[in-house]
This record gives structure tokens, C-alpha cells and sequence, in this order.
């Protein structure tokens, strides 16, 4: 069994499953000199940060007992016509910050 294939089951074993997905993509990056390695392994592991947060919020929202996770830009502006939208938007900016 080669390196690669061990890496794949390890990845698999460390629940990496967005570096194994994009391992190739990268590797060919590296090897075309589009990237270097440590800006591939960099971009990798943001994308598995990235993945892991949004894992960890969608359990908060399970185990809220929330139905769905929803966003301002899911709010129904036309049902609540009393709420100015523009003021939302714009506390929604942190422009005041």
C-alpha cells in the first residue's frame, strides 16, 4: 500500500473529509507551481475550519431544538410592514462600529 492511499485512510480516520475531498485539486496545484505548499496546506486546513463551524452551528441549532437556521436576509420584511428594513440592513452592516 502506498503513502497516498494511507494518507486517504487517514484523513478518513481523522474525520478530515474536506482536505480528502480536495487533496487532488491541491496536489495538482502544488505540482503545476499555481501554489506553494505551505499556501496549499493553509487553504486546506481553512477549509476544514470552515466546515467544522458550520458542523458546530448546525449542532447548536439541533440541540436548541430550532427548527432551521435563519438568517436577517431570510426575514419576511413585507409581513411585518411596521419594521424598516433599511435600518436593519444597515445594523446588519456594523457602519455605526
Amino acid at each position: 500500500m502506498n503513502n497516498y492511499i494511507k494518507l486517504q485512510n487517514n484523513l478518513t480516520e481523522l474525520n478530515l473529509i474536506n482536505i480528502k475531498t480536495n487533496l487532488d485539486k491541491y496536489l495538482n496545484l502544488i505540482n503545476t507551481g499555481e501554489k506553494s505548499v505551505i499556501d496549499a496546506l493553509y487553504e486546506l486546513s481553512e477549509l476544514e475550519i470552515k466546515a467544522k463551524e458550520k458542523r458546530a452551528m448546525n449542532a447548536c441549532v439541533k440541540v436548541a431544538n430550532f427548527p432551521f437556521l435563519k438568517g436577517i436576509e431570510d426575514f419576511d420584511f413585507d409581513f411585518q410592514p411596521g419594521i424598516n428594513k433599511q435600518e436593519i440592513l444597515d445594523l446588519k452592516s456594523l457602519r455605526f462600529v
